[in-house]
């Protein structure tokens, strides 16, 4: 499940105030620190702690603890994506894969990949792609999009009528999505691929 841009800010905040001090800040500190009131801040904590990202103990001073999967290397796997048509999106975290900090970015997750409609990109059926957060694309960009509750892995285009995600594999067809559309359907970026992660023997 991803974070909103503030709950990421928060989490980064509280990563790095552990890594100067060796303790969590408290949410007034947090809160001093975004211009934000202490009970706006315990609501980002909440969500943050629902998605997986964050922990902490109960009926103790200074708890917040930042989960193993939001540390730098520590790349969640977050269920699966069709590569032929949209499946459900599956959002709880199966698993963790530890990367050097260079090769993923700060909320980046995996996606095992679904059918075998990217082949032309070298996406395999059984695939992990490596997915770094982000609302926006650029043209030929390959990326993860929700429609709904659905998530696919395409390449992005924009047109004069909204926007075509296009397979790499021509048995299937690409998805128009119109301007209108996106809006009453849900349609998102979520994030671009960065990369593929491959079991030779699965």
């Amino acid at each position: 499940m991803l974070l909103t841009d503030k709950q990421q800010a928060i989490l980064d905040f509280i990563n790095d105030y552990i890594g100067e001090h060796q303790y969590p800040p408290s949410v007034r500190e947090i809160g001093k620190h975004f211009g934000v009131y202490p009970a706006t801040v315990q609501d980002h904590i909440s969500a943050i702690e629902r998605k997986g990202f964050l922990q902490k103990k109960r009926f103790q001073s200074r708890t917040l603890s930042v989960s193993r999967t939001s540390r730098p290397g520590g790349v969640p796997i977050v269920g699966t994506v069709a590569a032929g048509v949209p499946i459900l999106a599956q959002e709880n975290i199966e698993d963790v894969v530890h990367f050097p900090e260079r090769w993923a970015t700060t909320g980046s997750f995996l996606l095992k990949v679904k059918g075998d409609s990217m082949v032309g990109a070298h996406i395999l059926d059984g695939d992990y792609v490596l997915v770094q957060p982000q609302q926006s694309a650029r043209d030929g960009e390959i990326v993860v999009a929700l429609i709904g509750d659905e998530a696919t892995v395409k390449r992005f285009y924009k047109t004069s009528h909204g926007v075509t995600l296009k397979s790499e594999n021509p048995k299937f067809k690409d998805i128009q999505v119109s301007t209108e559309d996106a809006a009453a359907r849900g349609f998102q970026v979520v994030g671009s691929v960065a990369g593929v992660m491959r079991l030779m023997k699965r």
